[in-house]
């Protein structure tokens, strides 16, 4: 189940850029000081769609390899229908889904505090 939320320091990075949604997680920071909400990744691609316009496209990219990479695209959509712009194009083929989920995760909050 904990390949489904984001790590640590994408919770904290998160929280950072105003991410305050309910979580089904958390974790203690600085030993009582508070919580820290953990969210699952999903929620966050949706925080970054509805907050921020960005997309994200996953795909599995098999073309003459002996084994299938993952890969995944960001893009930014305009408001007001004339999109999509593409931000980045990362073509680093991850050997599971869930490390392509997280590097995408640390390079919205790089693209995000970017701003």
């Amino acid at each position: 189940m904990e390949e489904h939320f984001v790590n640590y320091n994408q919770a904290l990075a998160l929280k950072e850029l105003g991410f305050n949604e309910p979580c089904m997680s958390s974790r203690d920071m600085n030993n009582g000081e508070g919580l820290i909400q953990i969210p699952l990744k999903s929620q966050v691609f949706k925080w970054f769609r509805e907050e921020h316009g960005i997309w994200v496209t996953f795909e599995y990219d098999d073309c003459d390899c002996v084994e299938a990479n993952v890969c995944w695209y960001v893009g930014k959509c305009f408001r007001y229908g004339i999109g999509p712009l593409f931000l980045t194009n990362e073509l680093n083929d991850f050997k599971t889904y869930e490390e392509a989920e997280s590097a995408c995760i640390d390079k919205l909050i790089e693209i995000v505090k970017a701003k």
